[in-house]
């Protein structure tokens, strides 16, 4: 028997029966959905949310079939009828642990509550049998009667199937809603509820006792999974006995998180667009389920929540979508889940209305689909979106932020959907290995379209996509030697790094500008400035000091464009798009080579696109300084007259940089790291 180790009276409180649970639970429900059924609340959503409605639906007949969409490929596959819960049919552990978070289920009991066709019922609890009885829990003790952390801690063990984060998943995101919609189908009986409360119980020490060694600094945002796990089921059932304990215990754990991991100016610390979004909605979660559950999180919690959803804004792309930095995706996880979220915990939708300004309707919905059920009020939901299309509301924020303690900068000439962006980073010793080798790398959009960016995640399998994705030499990077700034080890491990901040960000009515430094290729440092200028190019200006003897010089721009163009004699290379491109003109020294790569823009699908490497032989002198100058181009635009680039140091600390652009001369004075920009008319130098 799979819960020999308990039995119904050990996990209730004394005196509770399960006839009482069940009785208990449908007042519950009944209460929390004000006399709106699960069916009703369906039919609302068809009738207002229609494509919402059509997504979910093809999605759960899929399911229903015993097709999904889980990592290793981008396309239905069969996982099996009844569901092969240890089968891996791409050896990819994500495989795994994602189909043993059955979000399937979820959406097949969408399809029950938006049809009333029980066959959708039957087979999740049909489903939820068969695992119960093929997916046992490993003991949560070692023969030395010491926790067993590690078992709970990867895909080795039970092939991940109880890693502790799939134990949390499971009890936020999917097994709730097989008792919100499915209690009044007739399968949820007091059979199936025993069994569910003792499967549940067991999850909730793994998650108790479990995961709080495994994060004891609350610095990771499995952490935050796992405690919304242990939040939501102590919640729901307040019949267990140690619900109080742990209901207290997951609220204390997320107040402590929040502090540990979000910054001061709203970043998640992992410093990663797509994670920050997801951490918002995870922390967004106990403030949903404090309105039902009567209890209350703290003002400064409240306040970072916000403080994330304005972070979540400044790293949205002018052209829509996240800078990718790290392991971001670009198509989802994007601020239109932060925006979101704030509005499921406050009932704002202002981040609603800005959301719309740089993503479609039809994107917006698909993005917000699965968290649907929780709004309250859907006629307030629509009449946000429907006031949004009529009218733009673009943020109302500076367009310069500096995220101090993650070593990023955002900039941008103005929230328009045409505007010049630069995301700009500087994250060296990393946080973790969601992040990617990339110091002073950073991203380039403008006119609609990105022109320089990050190859973002295409998986986590450690192979040598993962290697290339992560690598120095596939971002916006100068190199040396051919070298990455520190060791690819594998997909979660890399070599030691060095140290490397972001010294200054400012700007004025003319120009904003970055400058970082780091020291990855000691006893050489490097600094890069970062300015855009008069809303037309970027300058980046690379500057190095204590160059070893012999040294080379990469400097990568890479293309979002499976076309580009290069001129070695003139040190100049432009994508070939049919919308905008980018035109970059370097040092003479510098010698543009195109290098095939890609960019990934959601898991396991990427384009072809093109690195334009601008490299240098072996280096003479001890300190050196290149200008490269990126001149965005409206679509069907040539590039302008870009000459005369040259650098000089003046000092140790000072270089002046100098280009003439068409009738003006530019000279960029670079004094430890702060900027000054001086221009001449060409008719008067």
């Amino acid at each position: 028997m799979l819960h020999a180790d308990y039995t119904l009276k050990d996990i209730l409180k004394d005196g509770i029966t399960i006839s009482d649970v069940l009785a208990q639970l449908k007042l519950r429900e009944k209460d929390f959905q004000k006399e709106v059924s699960f069916i009703q609340q369906g039919e609302r959503i068809r009738s207002l949310f229609p494509d919402i409605y059509s997504s979910r639906m093809d999605r759960a007949q899929h399911n229903l079939d015993g097709y999904a969409i889980l990592p290793g490929s981008s396309s239905w596959h069969f996982i099996g009828n009844p569901v092969k819960w240890y089968e891996n049919i791409y050896d990819y552990a994500e495989y795994s642990y994602q189909l043993n978070r059955m979000d399937h289920w979820r959406t097949m009991a969408e399809a029950y509550s938006f049809t009333g066709d029980i066959q959708y019922a039957q087979k999740i609890v049909d489903e939820f049998y068969h695992w119960i009885e093929e997916c046992p829990c490993q003991p949560l003790y070692n023969q030395q009667g010491e926790l067993a952390l590690m078992d709970f801690d990867g895909y080795e063990c039970n092939q991940g199937i109880w890693r502790s984060l799939e134990v949390g998943i499971r009890m936020y995101r999917t097994w709730p809603y097989i008792i919100h919609h499915l209690l009044d189908s007739g399968l949820i009986d007091e059979k199936f509820l025993e069994t569910y409360l003792l499967s549940i119980y067991q999850h909730g020490r793994v998650l108790y006792l479990i995961t709080p060694k495994l994060w004891p600094n609350a610095d990771h945002n499995h952490y935050l999974m796992e405690n919304n796990g242990l939040l939501y089921l102590s919640c729901m059932f307040p019949e267990l006995k140690d619900s109080d304990t742990w209901k207290a215990h997951a609220i204390h754990e997320m107040e402590r998180s929040i502090m540990a991991q979000v910054t001061d100016e709203g970043g998640q610390i992992e410093g990663c667009a797509s994670y920050h979004n997801g951490c918002t909605y995870w922390f967004a979660l106990p403030l949903l389920l404090s309105k039902k559950y009567s209890f209350s999180m703290s003002c400064a919690y409240q306040e970072r929540v916000k403080k994330m959803v304005e972070y979540s804004t400044h790293a949205t792309r002018p052209c829509g979508g996240n800078s990718a930095w790290g392991d971001s995706h670009t198509k989802s996880g994007t601020f239109s889940v932060g925006a979101f979220c704030y509005y499921l915990a406050t009932g704002d939708g202002t981040y609603i209305a800005n959301a719309l300004c740089y993503y479609s309707i039809g994107d917006f919905l698909n993005v917000i689909a699965p968290y649907i059920w929780e709004v309250p009020d859907l006629e307030d939901l629509n009449r946000w979106i429907q006031t949004a299309q009529q009218h733009h509301r673009y943020p109302e924020l500076p367009t310069v932020s500096w995220q101090k303690k993650l070593k990023q900068t955002f900039l941008r000439t103005d929230w328009s959907n045409d505007a010049l962006y630069v995301m700009f980073a500087c994250r060296t010793p990393i946080q973790n290995e969601h992040e990617h080798i990339d110091p002073a790398g950073f991203e380039f959009t403008a006119y609609g379209r990105t022109l320089l960016g990050d190859p973002s995640i295409y998986t986590y399998k450690n192979d040598e996509n993962r290697k290339k994705a992560k690598s120095a030499h596939w971002h916006n990077c100068l190199t040396l030697n051919h070298r990455n700034p520190w060791e690819y080890i594998s997909s979660w491990e890399s070599g030691k790094q060095d140290i490397g901040d972001i010294m200054c960000v400012k700007q004025n009515s003319q120009f904003m500008y970055a400058t970082a430094f780091h020291m990855n290729y000691r006893p050489t440092r490097h600094q890069r400035t970062v300015a855009v200028v008069d809303s037309r190019f970027l300058a980046v200006m690379d500057y190095l000091e204590d160059i070893e003897p012999d040294t080379s010089v990469q400097i990568n721009f890479h293309m979002d464009a499976s076309r580009a163009v290069a001129d070695s004699e003139q040190s100049f290379a432009q994508s070939l798009s049919d919308d905008a491109n980018v035109a970059v003109f370097s040092d003479k020294r510098l010698k543009p080579h195109l290098v095939p790569a890609k960019i990934s823009v959601i898991d396991y699908t990427w384009h072809d696109t093109m690195i334009a490497r601008f490299e240098t032989d072996h280096l003479s002198d001890t300190d050196t300084a290149f200008l490269s100058v990126a001149v965005p181009l409206r679509p069907g635009c040539t590039a302008p007259s870009v000459t005369d680039i040259n650098s000089h140091i003046v000092r140790p600390g000072e270089v002046h940089f100098s280009v003439r652009i068409d009738n003006t001369y530019y000279t960029l004075k670079l004094s430890d790291g702060s900027l000054t920009i001086e221009r001449t008319a060409a008719s008067q130098a």
